[in-house]
C-alpha cells in the first residue's frame, strides 16, 4: 500500500476551529438567553447559509448569523441587542490547542491558509489577536467565492492559491460537514472531535481524528503513522 506524503498545505478553518466562541455565548446570556444558546443559534444560521448556497444566493456571515439570531430568538432581541451580541466575534480568541496546530503544521515544512466562512477582515483581526498573522500564509474568505462552506467553491479557491494538487492539502476542522466538503474536492481531511463528539456516518471519514487539533496535524504530517488517535 502506497503511504501519502505528509500534505504541503494545511488549511485551517478557523470559526470554532482556531477561534473560541465563548465571547459570543458571554453576550448571549448578557442580554437574557439561557446557558446553551449558542449551539442551537449556530446551526440555525449554518442551516439558513447552506440553504442561501443551494439556491445560488449569498449573503455574508454577519448578515445570516444576525437574521438567524433574531429568527431563533422569535423576535425577542432588539437590533441594538443583535448587533451587540455579534460584536463578541471581535473579541474572539484562540482555543488551547489552536496556536501549537498552527506551530506543528509549520514545523512539518507545509504552508498554512486559513479558510473560513467569516470574512478575511473578522479573520484578520482574529489571527492578530491570536499572535499568529504572520504565521498564516493566505486568509480565505467564502465571500471570494460567493458561497458558504461545504460547497465546493471555497475550497476549490484554496487549491487554486496554493498552487498544488488538492491531494497535496489537508482540512483541518472542528465540523464535520466542513471536512465533507473538503474530502469531495479531493483535500485529505483531519477533524478534531471537541466540538461535536461524535463522527456523523452519513459524511465522507476523515483521514484523521484526534482530541486535540496539534495531535491532528502532526499525524497528518507523519505518514504511516496509526490514522486514528483519539
Amino acid at each position: 500500500m502506497t503511504i501519502p506524503a505528509a500534505p504541503e498545505v494545511f488549511v485551517f478553518d478557523v470559526v470554532g476551529t482556531l477561534a473560541d466562541l465563548q465571547p459570543v455565548e458571554d453576550r448571549m446570556q448578557a442580554r437574557g438567553l439561557p446557558a446553551g444558546s449558542l449551539d442551537p443559534w449556530f446551526r440555525h444560521m449554518l442551516r439558513d447559509a447552506m440553504a442561501l448556497t443551494l439556491a445560488g444566493d449569498h449573503r455574508p456571515f454577519l448578515d445570516v448569523a444576525a437574521s438567524a439570531l433574531r429568527s431563533h430568538t422569535r423576535g425577542a432581541l432588539s437590533d441594538d441587542d443583535v448587533e451587540w451580541i455579534l460584536g463578541g466575534f471581535s473579541e474572539t480568541r484562540p482555543h488551547p490547542d489552536a496556536v501549537p496546530a498552527v506551530d506543528a503544521a509549520l514545523e512539518s515544512g507545509a504552508r498554512v491558509f486559513a479558510l473560513s466562512n467569516g470574512a478575511a477582515s473578522s479573520t484578520v483581526g482574529f489571527l492578530d489577536r491570536a499572535g499568529i498573522r504572520d504565521r498564516v500564509e493566505q486568509v480565505l474568505s467564502i465571500d471570494d467565492v460567493r458561497a458558504w462552506k461545504p460547497s465546493p467553491a471555497p475550497y476549490r479557491l484554496a487549491v487554486e492559491r496554493a498552487g498544488v494538487p488538492a491531494s497535496s492539502m489537508a482540512m483541518i476542522a472542528v465540523h464535520g460537514w466542513d471536512l465533507h466538503g473538503a474530502s469531495r474536492v479531493g483535500l485529505r481531511t483531519g477533524w478534531c472531535s471537541r466540538e461535536e463528539g461524535v463522527l456523523t456516518p452519513a459524511f465522507a471519514q476523515p483521514d484523521v481524528v484526534a482530541d486535540r487539533l496539534d495531535d491532528v496535524v502532526r499525524e497528518l504530517a507523519s505518514p504511516g503513522r496509526n490514522r486514528r488517535c483519539s
